[in-house]
C-alpha cells in the first residue's frame, strides 16, 4: 500500500470531539490505561501511542520525517495513528513477528478500526484516479526509440549469376571477402494528443548488396542499405485514428505498402529480428511505391471476443513525388507521375487465421521489389526490355494468410502475380509479361527459450512465366528457387543474434548456374 497522502489534510476534514468530563466515580474506577476510542488525540502516554511506537521501532515500518528518525515525543490524531498502524499492517507478517507483538497489532487494528476503513477507502480512491490517469495520458513530448544492428556475412559458394539463356564461368567462388557492416535507425516519435504519431527517423549505414556481387537480386539481404556512413532521412510519416474505425496515415518519404498494412508474415516481417533475406519477409508487391502517399484503414467488421473481423485498406503512393519537372516519359510528381495503388481487404474467420486479398495498380514501378531475376531483358526486374518500367503500366494480384493452429507454430505464406505491359514509347505489338512468385513461411517461438525464433523459408523469387513482344528475351522459364533457414537468439530484452543461412537454386531462372549460398549473423540492438 502506498504512503497515504496529507495526513494534515485528513485530520482537517475530520471534527474533533471534546473528551467527556469524567464524574468522580469514573475517576475512582478507571484504570490506569485510558482506552484510545474515547479521545481524538493520542498522547505519547497512552498505551496505543506507547505500543505503535514499539512496533515501528522493531519493525521498521515507517520512516517518519525525512531524516530516518520516528519523533514519539508528541501527541497524534487518530488518523495519524491510524496511517502509521497502516503502514504495520502491510510490514508485519505472521511469519517473522512474535505472538505478543502480533496480539498488540490486532488490539490496535480493533481500537483504529473506524479510521483504518476511511483512510484504505480514500486511499483506494486515489490509487483508481492515478491509474485512470496513467491510462489516459499521453506523450507531448518527442520520445527516442533506435535499432542497431551489427552484420556479418558471406557468399559460401557458387559463381556470379548469368542471365537465364546465358552459360555461366564455372570459375573460382565469386571473388568477396567476409564483411562486417552496420545499420543505425533512430526514430524520433512525437504524440499531439495520444494516440497520434509522427515519426522522423535518420539512418546510416554501410550494408552491401549482394545483388551486385551475386549477379541476382535473390541473393539480397533484409537490411542492406548504404547510406556511405552519412545519416539521411529514411522515414517521415504521420499517422491517427480518425475514428474508432478509421486509421489514418500520411507518409512524406519511404512509403512503401508494408508499413502501413498488414502483411501476413508476422513472425518473420522484421528486418532486425525476422527473415534475413530481402525475399522472405513478405509478398514483394508491399514494396511498391517508396515515396510520399496516404493510407486509409477502415474496420468493416469486428468481433473482439472471437478475435474475427473485416478491414478495408486503401492506400496511394508515388516514388517521384518530390519532383515537379514534367519529364518524359511523365513518372514525376505526386499524381500525375509514377504511382502505386493499393486495395487490401483483411479477413480474419478466427483468432488463429487472418487472409489478405490484395489489387494494385501500378504505373512507372518495377513489379520486383528487388527481389527477383535481374540483368537481362525479360528478368522480373525489366519484364519489357530496356529497362523501361518508366513507360510499364501492371495490374498486381496477391493473396496472403497466416495461420497458427497452436501457440508454437506458425504458417505464412503468399502468391504474387503481375501482368506488367507497356503503355507508351513502343511500336507495333505491345511488349507485355506475366511475373509470379510465391513463398511459405514456417516459424516456431519460444522453442527453447522465451523470445527465440526458429524459421524456415521456401519460395521462389519473382520470375518471368510468360515474355510477349520484348525484343532478346530469352524466354520465361520459372525455375528458381529460395530457401532460408534461421534462429533467433535472445540474448537479453534489447539484444538478439541471427544466424542464417540463404540458398538459392538456378538464380536467374537459369539451371546452368550454379547454386548460391549466404552465410549471415545479424545482431540486434534495440533501446
Amino acid at each position: 500500500m502506498a504512503q497515504v497522502p496529507a495526513v494534515a489534510d485528513l485530520e482537517a476534514q475530520t471534527p474533533r470531539l471534546p473528551a467527556p468530563a469524567p464524574s468522580l466515580g469514573m475517576q475512582r474506577t478507571m484504570p490506569q490505561v485510558t482506552s484510545v476510542n474515547q479521545l481524538s488525540d493520542v498522547r505519547p502516554t497512552d498505551w496505543a501511542y506507547q505500543a505503535l511506537a514499539s512496533l515501528v521501532e522493531k519493525y521498521g515500518c515507517i520512516a517518519g520525517y525525512p531524516d530516518g528518525t520516528f519523533r514519539g515525543n508528541r501527541a497524534a490524531t487518530r488518523f495519524e495513528m491510524a496511517a502509521a498502524l497502516n503502514a504495520c499492517l502491510d510490514v508485519i507478517s505472521d511469519r517473522f513477528a512474535s505472538k505478543e507483538d502480533l496480539a498488540t497489532l490486532q488490539r490496535l487494528a480493533e481500537e483504529f478500526s473506524s479510521e483504518l476503513a476511511v483512510i484504505k477507502g480514500r486511499v483506494t480512491n486515489l490509487e483508481g484516479r492515478v491509474a485512470n490517469l496513467e491510462a489516459t495520458q499521453f506523450s507531448t513530448t518527442t520520445k527516442l526509440r533506435a535499432s542497431v544492428i551489427f552484420n556479418v556475412s558471406d557468399v559460401l559458394t557458387g559463381t556470379r549469376a548469368v542471365a537465364a539463356n546465358a552459360v555461366p564461368n564455372r570459375g573460382p567462388t565469386i571473388e568477396d571477402n567476409p564483411v562486417a557492416t552496420y545499420r543505425a535507425r533512430l526514430n524520433f516519435d512525437t504524440s499531439f494528443y495520444g494516440k497520434d504519431v509522427l515519426r522522423v527517423r535518420i539512418q546510416a549505414a554501410n550494408m552491401p548488396n549482394y545483388g551486385t556481387v551475386t549477379g541476382t537480386n535473390m541473393a539480397r539481404l533484409s537490411y542492406d542499405t548504404n547510406t556511405g556512413g552519412q545519416f539521411t532521412i529514411d522515414d517521415l510519416y504521420y499517422r491517427t485514428p480518425l475514428t474508432n474505425r478509421l486509421f489514418l496515415a500520411f507518409d512524406a518519404s519511404a512509403g512503401n505498402f508494408d508499413k502501413n498494412v498488414f502483411t501476413f508474415n508476422p513472425l518473420l516481417q522484421s528486418d532486425e529480428t525476422g527473415a534475413i533475406s530481402r525475399f522472405g519477409r513478405f509478398n514483394p508487391l508491399y514494396r511498391f511505391g517508396g515515396g510520399a502517399g496516404l493510407t486509409l484503414r477502415y474496420t468493416l467488421l469486428e468481433n473482439k471476443e472471437r478475435g474475427t473481423g473485416l478491414t478495408l485498406n486503401l492506400s496511394y503512393q508515388a516514388p517521384n513525388a518530390a519532383n515537379p519537372d514534367r519529364n518524359t516519359p511523365n513518372t514525376n510528381g505526386l499524381f500525375d507521375g509514377a504511382y502505386a495503388a493499393l486495395a487490401q481487404l483483411d479477413w480474419r474467420p478466427a483468432r488463429n487465421l487472418a487472409m489478405g486479398f490484395t489489387y494494385v495498380r501500378s504505373f512507372g514501378v518495377g513489379v520486383a521489389g528487388g527481389t527477383g531475376s535481374r540483368g537481362f531483358a525479360g528478368s522480373a526486374a525489366d519484364p519489357i526490355g530496356n529497362n523501361d518500367n518508366a513507360n510499364a503500366a501492371a495490374d498486381n494480384f496477391g493473396f496472403q494468410f497466416t495461420y497458427r493452429p497452436i501457440q508454437k507454430f506458425n504458417i505464412a505464406g503468399w502468391v504474387g502475380y503481375s501482368n506488367v505491359y507497356q503503355v507508351q514509347g513502343f511500336t507495333g505489338p505491345r511488349p507485355e509479361a506475366e511475373v509470379l512468385n510465391w513463398a511459405a513461411t514456417f516459424a516456431v517461438p519460444d522453442i527453447w527459450r522465451k523470445g527465440d525464433v526458429l524459421g524456415l523459408i521456401i519460395g521462389q523469387p519473382p520470375q518471368t512465366i510468360s515474355v510477349r513482344n520484348v525484343s532478346n528475351a530469352p524466354g520465361a522459364t520459372f525455375n528458381s528457387y529460395h530457401i532460408e533457414g534461421l534462429y533467433r537468439i535472445p540474448i537479453s530484452r534489447n539484444i538478439s543474434i541471427t544466424p542464417g543461412l540463404i540458398a538459392v537454386v538456378n538464380s536467374n531462372s537459369n539451371s546452368n548456374n550454379a547454386p548460391l549460398l549466404l552465410g549471415v549473423v545479424r545482431t540486434t540492438f534495440s533501446f
